[in-house]
């Protein structure tokens, strides 16, 4: 289960994915449910908290998109 706190327009949100390549596929979508430049503030995958490079959504996608 991926888990991602994340700021849309100065609100702080969170949001469950049932795995990285739901998140994905998801982002290819011709509207994707997240923006690229949203702010990142922490992810979990299956419960251990992920550091990221880039803080945003569009970091998270690189980053599960390299491995």
């Amino acid at each position: 289960m991926l888990e991602i706190h994340y700021l849309k327009n100065g609100s702080k949100e969170v949001t469950t994915v049932e795995s990285p390549e739901r998140f994905l596929a998801s982002q290819y979508l011709e509207v994707p449910p997240f923006q690229d430049h949203y702010p990142v503030e922490k992810v979990f995958l299956d419960g251990k908290r992920i550091t990221l490079r880039e803080r945003t959504i569009g970091g998270l996608f690189n980053y599960f998109n390299t491995k």
